[in-house]
């Protein structure tokens, strides 16, 4: 007779597991695939290009890769006013960093980093309900995707119309549209409609239930995804937030696609702004899909560096530009982002043994 085991759905989520070896051995691999492609592209060339850098430029490039951040942590704690967590934005900002990392380092369509967020957000923000702060992660997912389709699309429209531009960087731009959107109406509409989310829920609890024999309180369940909704609704009535929120998160949209822009300039070559935001909104999505690379390594680089030749770019200066601008947006961002899921994990410890000493002494 199988055992039954109850699961406890009110339980605190958990921080997504790292596998380390598993991760490197991905990102290895990855780094594997894209050497081979440097090496049939010419090392040398590359090289070259690489030496007429202008560090101060690129340094500007890196400054603007922080601030892309900083900026969408301004959007997400726009909204985490709106439920009156006491939290401070310098912690708001180190979650938002670690989720990056998170979702960097596992190949997991971003459902790492967005788990961390509520994880961190719920574990140090006080007053914090997990309803709350899901709600205030699911509506900044929307919000910065929209810069990513308005500008894509005028992208896309600019090198319909100036540019001999091959049918397949044509196709792969207007798919990622089409991706992007069509994923993005059903997450809203999961996010919005009660009914939807609950039939999710059902189906997901089912499958628990035959593939694990866990008894998980259906009940529980619904009242969670009923307060995630009302939730979510308080947000919709905040006009005025969500248009600032929109805003902070236009920026960031805007500070990462000025990094691509200035590492072309960092080598003298001179790139139209509206190319850059096809192409890299393009790599940016796919480095958001469940990829079986971390980020996207090698397989993003060979994209970034395909479509920039697509648009008139020298193959070597488009493959030193991918260098660059990877290094600024997905190295970077992954160190600095390590560093700050260090500490707060170390945080959580910390507030953890408070917690418990404080409930002794009682």
């Amino acid at each position: 007779m199988n055992s039954s085991t109850s699961l406890n759905v009110d339980q605190d989520i958990e921080l997504p597991t790292i596998k380390a070896g598993k991760s490197v051995v991905l990102v290895l691999l990855g780094m594997g695939v894209y050497l081979a492609y440097l090496y049939h592209v010419g090392f040398e060339d590359i090289g070259d290009s690489l030496r007429r850098v202008n560090l101060v430029v690129f340094s500007v490039a890196l400054l603007l890769s922080l601030m892309d951040v900083v900026f969408n942590a301004l959007s997400w704690n726009k909204l985490i006013e709106q439920f009156d967590f006491r939290i401070s934005f310098i912690d708001v900002f180190l979650i938002y960093m670690s989720s990056i990392f998170l979702n960097n380092i596992i190949p997991s369509g971003s459902v790492s980093g967005e788990t961390a967020r509520v994880y961190f957000l719920d574990k140090i923000a006080e007053n914090a309900r997990f309803d709350s702060t899901s709600a205030t992660v699911a509506a900044t997912r929307v919000i910065t995707a929209m810069p990513f389709v308005m500008g894509m699309s005028a992208g896309l429209v600019y090198l319909v119309f100036y540019f001999q531009v091959p049918s397949w960087a044509v196709t792969t731009c207007f798919t990622m549209i089409f991706l992007i959107v069509s994923v993005g109406v059903i997450f809203l509409g999961v996010c919005m409609v009660e009914n939807w989310l609950q039939r999710i829920v059902n189906v997901v609890i089912d499958q628990i239930e035959k593939v694990f024999h866990w008894n998980v309180d259906r009940n529980l369940c619904h009242v969670i995804t009923h307060q995630f909704h009302r939730s979510m609704n308080v947000l919709r009535g905040k006009n005025s937030a969500l248009i600032i929120s929109s805003f902070w998160a236009f920026l960031g949209w805007l500070s990462l696609n000025l990094v691509a822009f200035l590492a072309f300039r960092s080598l003298g070559v001179k790139v139209p702004i509206l190319a850059i935001f096809a192409v890299y909104s393009v790599a940016i999505v796919f480095q958001t899909l469940p990829l079986v690379l971390p980020g996207g390594v090698g397989l993003i680089e060979i994209l970034m560096t395909a479509l920039f030749t697509a648009v008139g770019i020298p193959l070597h200066d488009a493959a030193a530009v991918t260098i660059l601008s990877r290094l600024a947006q997905l190295w970077f961002h992954t160190l600095l982002g390590g560093m700050a899921t260090a500490y707060l994990v170390r945080r959580v410890s910390l507030l953890a043994k408070k917690t418990v000493s404080a409930e002794g002494t009682l």
